[in-house]
């Protein structure tokens, strides 16, 4: 774990482990969304042999739909404050996003060839920090919140041999741990209704090494996201 995900980690079990006393202010949350975003992915391709090396970019974007489910604590704090924890679980549409690299034909043993790319995430779950504040006299809130989000998704990356047209393609599953910040409101009512906005980025080296031959590959991503959700009736 890195330290700042230990760190987000350690401050949500200060929230959830505090004195008995203080958990009849806190309440507890669940909340169903559909989510809708936009996802970036810029797709780097290094080819290292015979003591060089080239490398070729690609970038494409798409819409990305999910389902999510959250349940969440908060606690009341001084001066209308809560401060609180959301562990979510989300299911991704398996839609991909595409792009092709350009090969660097410059008569090079290291030369990119020219190929398709794709990437699509499958699920992930994830926990934030939420810090929220009371909106009016009622019992609407804003609320900001941010951490990380364990994603499990697909690479894939091909070429095409340029010199006999034979076609092969690497492919494999790995998960990233994305960043997540974003902002919210949670609107009062006997269904309460939630709406927040979110940015996630993320990043994949991914080696490949056979004999002589090393393919580095990178991925680049980030997303922003919108979901309305309903809470559980009071």
């Amino acid at each position: 774990m890195t330290k700042p995900a230990a760190l987000v980690l350690a401050a949500m079990c200060a929230v959830l482990l505090a004195p008995m006393p203080l958990f009849a202010q806190s309440a507890l949350s669940v909340r169903v969304a559909p989510e809708a975003g936009w996802l970036s992915v810029e797709h780097i391709k290094k080819v290292t042999i015979g003591g060089g090396s080239s490398s070729s970019a690609s970038s494409a974007s798409g819409p990305r739909l999910a389902a999510n489910l959250t349940a969440g604590v908060r606690r009341e704090l001084p001066g209308n404050w809560l401060l609180g924890a959301d562990f979510e679980g989300t299911i991704f549409v398996r839609r991909a996003i595409e792009g092709t690299i350009q090969p660097t034909p410059a008569g090079n043993v290291h030369d990119v060839w020219p190929g398709s790319w794709d990437y699509r995430d499958r699920y992930g779950i994830g926990l934030s920090l939420v810090a929220s504040r009371r909106l009016g006299d009622g019992g609407s809130r804003g609320y900001v919140f941010g951490g990380p989000r364990r994603t499990w998704s697909e690479f894939a990356t091909g070429g095409v041999n340029p010199a006999n047209g034979e076609a092969g393609e690497d492919r494999d599953r790995f998960t990233t741990i994305p960043w997540t910040v974003g902002i919210g409101a949670t609107l009062d009512g006997a269904w309460p209704i939630d709406i927040r906005v979110r940015y996630s980025r993320s990043y994949l080296d991914w080696i490949i090494e056979q004999g002589s031959l090393r393919l580095d590959y990178r991925y680049n991503i980030s997303g922003v996201s919108v979901s309305v959700g309903v809470g559980v009736p009071r």
